[in-house]
């Protein structure tokens, strides 16, 4: 199977009731609360840095599972930005310091540390919309800004924690770090990458309005992304696994998808196609020939 197949993070650990989410800092109308809503106009925030070099710590405490991948979707993170992790068993790391020192102390047994150095989102910025003269930040991001930025775990070292420390570190001209949603979880990869043919597609709400001047006035509206694609080649593992995951997130939960996770070949190849959305309407499964199985999925951003 090649390292970077598609992948899916189907069941989000974040959310069930016993899993808990904490941070280094949080600006007071942002909680980190907000990580856990599919709200792109409820986020977290971190506190105001001093200075454009920002850092942040989240905490993640769940049942104990195999952790694949993270992704903060809609965030303000730059090409800049790193992300570490590291899993405990035990005691969860606790938190402390100040905005611009922010610690953590840790007596749980660590399992899993990926290094420091791993690029959050190595990409073109998609933090270059703007409203007037002002970038638009997250609050704004229903009108298609924010950056998904993520960090793989490597196969060999995917062990089962119980609580997920997340670093993040950047050089920010905001002087803080957001984003509106956080996925932990672990990751599907198929035997048999999509095949060609995949497409990538923005939605676009705004309006023209053609005034008696004869000026072009447009009312802006949202955007979305969305995203379809083509599985021809499952065989009966990946068939059952596809099944279970259609079957049991349904149209209501929401899912992650990265065609070209982690492609160092073409890094904005892989922001084109990473969605985190739903589907429209459930796919079916099709018994192309014997022992081989297709579908098509397509997805809407959240």
């Amino acid at each position: 199977m090649s390292s970077n197949n598609l992948r899916i993070i189907y069941n989000n650990l974040v959310d069930p009731p016993t899993s808990t989410v904490s941070a280094s800092s949080s600006a007071g109308s942002t909680p980190v609360g907000n990580l856990k809503l599919d709200s792109k106009s409820k986020l977290w925030r971190s506190s105001t840095s001093t200075t454009t070099t920002v850092k942040a710590y989240l905490v993640v405490t769940v049942s104990s599972s195999i952790i694949g991948g993270v992704v903060l979707p809609f965030s303000n993170l730059t090409s800049s930005a790193t992300i570490r992790l590291r899993g405990y068993t035990g005691t969860a790391p606790t938190l402390g310091g100040t905005v611009d020192s922010p610690t953590f102390s840790a007596s749980g047994t660590l399992v899993f540390d990926t290094g420091s150095g791993v690029s959050a989102c190595p990409y073109q910025s998609f933090n270059l919309y703007y409203t007037g003269s002002t970038p638009t930040g997250a609050n704004t991001y229903a009108f298609g800004g924010g950056t998904y930025a993520r960090a793989y775990i490597p196969l060999g070292s995917q062990v089962a924690c119980t609580s997920l420390l997340i670093e993040i570190n950047d050089t920010n001209p905001s002087k803080y770090v957001e984003a509106g949603r956080l996925i932990v979880g672990p990751y599907w990869s198929p035997k048999y990458n999509t095949s060609f043919g995949m497409t990538s597609n923005y939605k676009d709400l705004s309006t023209h309005l053609r005034t008696e001047s004869g000026d072009l006035i447009t009312n802006r509206g949202t955007r979305s992304s969305s995203m379809s694609m083509d599985l021809k080649y499952m065989d009966t593992g990946d068939r059952s696994k596809l099944y279970e995951i259609i079957r049991g997130g349904g149209l209501a939960r929401p899912i992650f998808i990265s065609l070209f996770p982690e492609n160092s070949d073409d890094y904005d190849l892989e922001q084109l196609y990473q969605i985190y959305g739903k589907l429209p309407q459930l796919s079916a499964i099709q018994y192309a020939n014997f022992l081989q199985y297709s579908s098509q999925l397509e997805l809407e951003e959240v």
